[in-house]
């Protein structure tokens, strides 16, 4: 059994003391010296005897839960973000739990020498340009270039989520892991089963497939937030703008997916999209009514899969420019009347999109019968993967004296399968 050493029992017994069980350290160490406990058991028993006797000196109280309080620095930020945001957008409430109303009313100017002072900065004296230059410094203890981004980042995601897409109601959605080229397959229907004889051999059978191919693309653009923002109290320079360059990302979305549309590009089999190879466009243009709606439901009905048997497609959306707007809901909605021949078949069978995009102007005016992309594939869009729309990035500035931000959208579109859409080229406005 090891025992202490001459040294080591000293200072043993001098921990023991620090710990206020110099009486407990002796014993122990004489218990050592009889052989009656190991070094290691009697480090660990002083141990636990310091535990218990700390315990004892502290004990919790009954009732009482511990709580972490926010750090008062990050309290200070969240605050001005608040306000800031408020002024951005009034219906933006003040956050009174970071007491957002005491940076109320202040410039942009103001803001910055108050939080610069608060955080120990010394700005007597100091010019408006050396103030700004303070707030937006890589080094100093100011949190503006953290503040602004923040409410930038904000108000672009406001911009980008409350621009409307109407894609997104009829085209799916995917994520892609990088910006390679990704191919996506048309699966046919699986073969026919095939009578087995007594005794017979069970044929393996195929399924046709067709493939279309289509990657990524960055789209992005750059824009600054200088020391001269903060000296006239620009506010829009980091929250308009940042907003308007998300709803910029949400309408080149929309551009992308109704381009595809409207432009009629070739499919993988180097057909067009809509054309008599793939029996998805009218032969002749005409206003949405019951007459061209059934001739429309009739050739997505007559789709067959890549094998040769019929898929029963069935549309769900009506899509069309601003001047299908009264035939489209007129077809749609109920007909009062006591003949059951005057029954409008056509009562609630689509979901109607209007869509500005495909307004013809002095041409026809296109709509389109689109089926559900959950029974059959239509138009993918897609995002690379964990950053599912527009994002920003920031850097304190070097070419300019303050901070630039980056917008960046990754993102992609491609028609995937002919079936799921039917075209009508429509009339021509007026």
């Amino acid at each position: 059994m090891t025992r202490f050493g001459a040294i080591d029992g000293v200072d043993f017994v001098e921990q023991a003391r620090t710990f206020g069980l110099a009486e407990r350290g002796r014993e122990l160490l004489e218990q050592n010296g009889r052989g009656e406990v190991s070094v290691e058991s009697c480090r660990a028993a002083l141990l636990t005897a310091a535990t218990e006797r700390q315990r004892a000196a502290s004990p919790p109280i009954a009732g009482q839960t511990a709580h972490i309080t926010h750090d008062e620095r990050d309290k200070m930020r969240s605050g001005i973000e608040s306000a800031l945001m408020h002024r951005f957008r009034p219906s933006n409430a003040l956050d009174t739990a970071v007491d957002a109303g005491h940076w109320r009313g202040m410039s942009l100017l103001e803001i910055g020498r108050r939080n610069l002072e608060l955080n120990g900065e010394k700005t007597s004296g100091k010019s408006k340009r050396e103030i700004a230059d303070m707030c937006l410094r890589a080094h100093s203890t100011s949190d503006f270039p953290s503040v602004l981004a923040n409410v930038a980042h904000k108000t672009l995601r406001d911009g980008y989520q409350t621009a409307p897409r109407t894609f997104t109601a009829w085209a799916r959605q995917s994520t892609l892991p990088d910006f390679k080229p990704i191919s996506r397959v048309q699966l046919g229907g699986a073969p026919a089963l095939l009578q087995v004889p007594e005794g017979g051999e069970i044929t393996q059978g195929t399924i046709a497939d067709g493939k279309e191919v289509y990657a990524l693309a960055t789209f992005g653009r750059i824009f600054n937030i200088t020391r001269q923002t903060l000296i006239n109290d620009d506010l829009d320079a980091f929250s308009r703008i940042p907003n308007m360059f998300g709803r910029a990302a949400a309408d080149l979305e929309s551009d992308t997916v109704y381009g595809i549309l409207l432009s009629n590009p070739n499919m993988g089999d180097g057909n067009p999209l809509f054309g008599s190879v793939h029996g998805n466009l009218a032969g002749a243009g005409g206003a949405v009514s019951m007459t061209t709606v059934q001739a429309a439901q009739i050739a997505m009905g007559s789709q067959v899969g890549l094998e040769g048997r019929p898929i029963n497609i069935m549309p769900k959306w009506l899509l069309g420019g601003t001047s299908t707007w009264v035939p489209a809901y007129q077809l749609l909605k109920p007909v009062n009347s006591t003949k059951s021949t005057d029954v409008n078949p056509y009562q609630d069978a689509f979901v109607p999109i209007i869509e500005q995009r495909l307004n013809g102007g002095t041409n026809a005016t296109p709509w389109f019968l689109i089926a559900d992309p959950a029974t059959v594939d239509t138009i993918e869009y897609a995002y690379l993967e964990g950053e599912e729309g527009v994002f920003l990035d920031e850097r304190i500035g070097f070419e300019v004296d303050g901070m630039e931000f980056k917008a960046r959208l990754d993102f992609a579109a491609k028609a995937i399968d002919s079936r799921g859409m039917y075209k009508n080229p429509g009339v021509v406005n007026g």
